[in-house]
């Protein structure tokens, strides 16, 4: 598993974001954007339901192109997600786009991540910045 990330600032301009997901990232210019969106508390979902969930999502987003969007965080709702993209994701890379945004503050060891120009392979912490792209 790969992961870019970059830390924004709040008046950030959306086409900037873009032209970085699109041109340096290499990411396909996503034809529906899917955000999900909920708690940040575990619950436990039925294995038929967690299974539907995770394969509908995938199918939803590769069979329309789209970018899946989430808090960014290793919980809740966005904890499924990411186990759906991890299991059912297929193999070509670019039609995996799951994108994390999380505050700043809630990013584990933040001030490590200042100044540095990091990646991580084979790893996922629990937050690592403001806007990730999972590739893989």
């Amino acid at each position: 598993m790969f992961l870019q990330y970059v830390r924004v600032a709040v008046d950030s301009k959306p086409e900037a974001l873009l032209q970085l997901m699109l041109k340096e990232w290499q990411m396909e210019r996503p034809k529906l954007l899917l955000t999900v969106h909920g708690g940040s508390e575990n619950f436990l979902l039925p294995p038929k339901v967690k299974q539907a969930f995770s394969k509908g999502l995938i199918m939803a987003a590769i069979s329309t192109g789209a970018w899946i969007i989430t808090d960014g965080v290793n919980t809740g709702v966005s904890k499924y997600v990411g186990e759906a993209v991890k299991l059912f994701g297929g193999h070509d890379l670019r039609k995996r786009n799951t994108i994390g945004i999380a505050p700043w503050g809630m990013i584990d060891n933040n001030l490590d991540l200042i100044g540095r120009d990091v990646s991580t392979k084979n790893h996922v912490t629990r937050q690592q910045t403001c806007l990730k792209h999972r590739i893989s």
